[in-house]
């Protein structure tokens, strides 16, 4: 009997440490859990934002100019909520607002965005919402670190090619919407390839020069709509205040630059 009973007293006592070592570790366990599934959320987010968003906020979530704000931004992270008066945080704010969509235009932003959330007729689920919105807040230590946008400076080179490649690449928002082999985050699906447009400006509108072609398109780019775009039919969304914008010296370098592009 007694020997049962120092046994029994062994089998519990191992019992009680074993249970004793597996809740001390259960914290642990529960952390790498978390950071495990959340790290699964934002790759789904990254696909998502990649299948759904990237056309309109770029591929980085750069924004892209008179198409839809930056996202990837110490302005974004920041500022926003201030902006726009929204009294919760930031995770609310961008769950909301993909759910519901931003039917509201404004000067810088033309183009309402749609509603993405199932509960208003959008495509997204609950849980794809919430992934999307772990991606974009992914983007928070690195913007924060990049401190705030300093605004474009004009290059100090004579050449005007390459002023108007930097107006194309910066200022003038034109390498978010179009692609240009060979140039460096020039690869917008929103609207045409430009990769040759000098050379498909010169018999695109009949008594046009590429040169007046290119200008009008930029000033005016309502007058003529290309039909067809890398994501489908083109949409007439080209912002329509880059002739005020746009400095003439700008306007002229950005011209001469895609003049090159044959």
């Amino acid at each position: 009997m007694t020997t049962r009973i120092f046994i029994g007293l062994l089998v519990f006592l191992a019992t009680v440490t074993l249970i004793a070592v597996v809740a001390l570790g259960e914290g642990e366990r529960m952390e790498t859990f978390d950071r495990a599934q959340l790290a699964r959320s934002i790759e789904n987010g990254a696909a998502l934002f990649q299948g759904n968003c990237d056309r309109c906020h770029g591929v980085q979530g750069q924004g892209i100019a008179g198409v839809a704000p930056p996202l990837n931004s110490y302005h974004f992270f920041t500022s926003r909520l201030q902006e726009v008066g929204f009294v919760g945080s930031l995770r609310a704010y961008i769950a909301s607002t993909i759910t519901a969509g931003r039917p509201v235009k404004t000067a810088d932003w033309p183009q309402p965005m749609p509603t993405w959330g199932t509960a208003y007729g959008g495509p997204l689920r609950k849980d794809q919402v919430q992934d999307l919105t772990n991606f974009i807040l992914n983007w928070e230590e690195t913007a924060l670190a990049a401190g705030p946008e300093a605004p474009a400076e004009a290059p100090a080179s004579g050449d005007p090619v390459e002023r108007g490649k930097a107006v194309f690449t910066g200022n003038g928002g034109c390498s978010g919407c179009h692609t240009v082999e060979g140039l460096e985050g020039a690869v917008g699906q929103v609207g045409p390839n430009l990769t040759h447009i000098a050379t498909v400006a010169a018999g695109r509108v009949a008594g046009e020069s590429a040169e007046e072609y290119i200008h009008t398109a930029v000033v005016n780019p309502s007058a003529f709509v290309v039909t067809d775009c890398p994501l489908g039919p083109c949409a007439d969304i080209m912002p329509k205040d880059l002739g005020t914008r746009l400095t003439q010296q700008e306007l002229d370098d950005l011209v001469t630059f895609l003049l090159t592009l044959e």
